[in-house]
């Protein structure tokens, strides 16, 4: 985010960026997004949502590779489990944590 904010001409510290991540949360510009405890990035990141697709994420548990995928039939199953439980949907964050096909090759080799 500093560096698309620097590339605008934006003269901004990283500082500055970590004391307004609630505000851009509340705000609905970014998102805090949580990640498999035994992941290397630690226990949360950022992403940007502003006027971006919903999506969901494949996470590897060692290299801490995020992939972005949409599947529109497990936003049928949310809606259909939120419902059997009496629950009203108002958004889901789908992260599904694995290894990587690199990460995966490289155990295998060991």
């Amino acid at each position: 985010m500093l560096r698309l904010l620097k590339d605008q001409q934006y003269n901004l510290s990283l500082v500055t960026v970590y004391r307004n991540l609630s505000l851009l949360v509340e705000a609905g510009i970014i998102r805090r997004v949580s990640v498999h405890e035994d992941a290397p990035s630690g226990g949360a990141w950022y992403e940007h949502i502003w006027g971006r697709s919903h999506h969901d994420h494949l996470v590897c548990m060692q290299c801490g590779r995020r992939v972005e995928f949409s599947y529109p039939a497990i936003d049928v199953l949310q809606e259909a489990v939120a419902r059997e439980h009496g629950f009203t949907l108002e958004r889901h964050y789908l992260e599904l944590v694995g290894l990587c096909p690199e990460c995966r090759d490289e155990k295998d080799r060991a």
